[in-house]
């Protein structure tokens, strides 16, 4: 069967694209410079039915899908400037139009940038899709990876897997901090200044939107690479998760590799920087943890165990 990435993939072969673009489109993202600015543009688009929690409101969702488009945006290094958001309800849920639309105002309030655009529609499932324009001081980063680059996680992660795995057991989580976090992730701002001021640092980038494999896979697939861990996988981890998997029995190194909708980048620093970026972080009061190294085996793998795929499968709505 063929896959909708490789349906998308081909067609994007022969679409028009600008003549100055500036990232291909993997990146997620397009790119151009006119003048002497840099111009982002993401769109992205969700469905309740696959990405709504039982346990969270329209409000939530709202937030949330501005949330993870803007995840791209940040991760670029870039800043949003003007939305465009499209919504679409239920015949049953027509009050949801009212409640998605604060959620969108709540997350453009702690963004940035104004709302020039709204549409509204009627069908057999509660959607919004959203459009972002951003500007950035300096190129957009493209997901480049080059064999000795390492990878740097900004933030312990993990309180996705947990909201998962509670959703898949029929459960509500029992943690607050893990229902917030996965009504309203937060967009990871505090990376953009560190990349405006260190940019020639940066060889890519890329957000833990799907599952963190697949944000590896993603990278050694573009560049013909591997990646190669050799950390303790605890040292990555949320408090909250680690005690989730101690208590539920899950192997830490599962958690790591399923967490999902984390909004958190995964920086691909050139080794010659990798210090700078470290100390800088921590400067700011960020905990990174180097995660991996960028190979020429193009394999994915963990202390010489090659690691499983461990993705969406958005037929099934599954992680597999």
């Amino acid at each position: 069967m063929t896959s909708l990435s490789n349906v998308v993939e081909r067609l994007s072969r022969g679409l028009k694209r600008h003549p100055r673009t500036l990232l291909l489109w993997s990146d997620d993202a397009g790119g151009i410079k006119i003048g002497d600015e840099y111009l982002l543009v993401k769109v992205d688009g969700f469905a309740a039915s696959r990405a709504l929690y039982p346990w969270c409101s329209y409000r939530d969702f709202g937030f949330k899908a501005i949330s993870s488009a803007i995840s791209d945006i940040f991760t670029k290094g870039c800043k949003p400037y003007i939305y465009a958001v499209s919504i679409g309800v239920k015949p049953s849920s027509m009050e949801a139009v009212e409640e998605l639309t604060r959620g969108v105002e709540d997350a453009v309030q702690l963004y940035g940038g104004y709302i020039e655009n709204m549409d509204t529609n009627v069908g057999n499932d509660t959607w919004i899709d959203v459009f972002v324009l951003a500007t950035c001081k300096a190129t957009p980063i493209p997901r480049t990876a080059r064999p000795g680059d390492f990878i740097v996680l900004p933030k312990a992660i993990g309180l996705s897997y947990v909201a998962y795995r509670e959703f898949e057991k029929g459960s509500t989580p029992r943690y607050e901090e893990v229902q917030a976090f996965s009504c309203r992730p937060r967009a990871y701002a505090e990376v953009v200044d560190l990349i405006e001021r260190n940019r020639i640092c940066f060889r890519g980038s890329i957000d833990i939107s799907d599952t963190v494999y697949e944000a590896f896979e993603a990278i050694a697939k573009i560049n013909s690479v591997g990646i190669y861990m050799d950390l303790d996988i605890r040292r990555a981890l949320n408090l909250t998760a680690l005690s989730y998997a101690d208590v539920e029995g899950v192997d830490p190194v599962d958690v790591f590799l399923k967490s999902s909708e984390e909004l958190v980048p995964l920086l691909i620093v050139s080794n010659l920087y990798v210090q700078q970026v470290l100390e800088e972080m921590r400067s700011l009061g960020l905990s990174p943890t180097v995660v991996g190294i960028v190979t020429e085996s193009r394999e994915i793998s963990w202390r010489g165990r090659v690691l499983q795929k461990t993705m969406w499968n958005y037929a099934k709505g599954r992680i597999l």
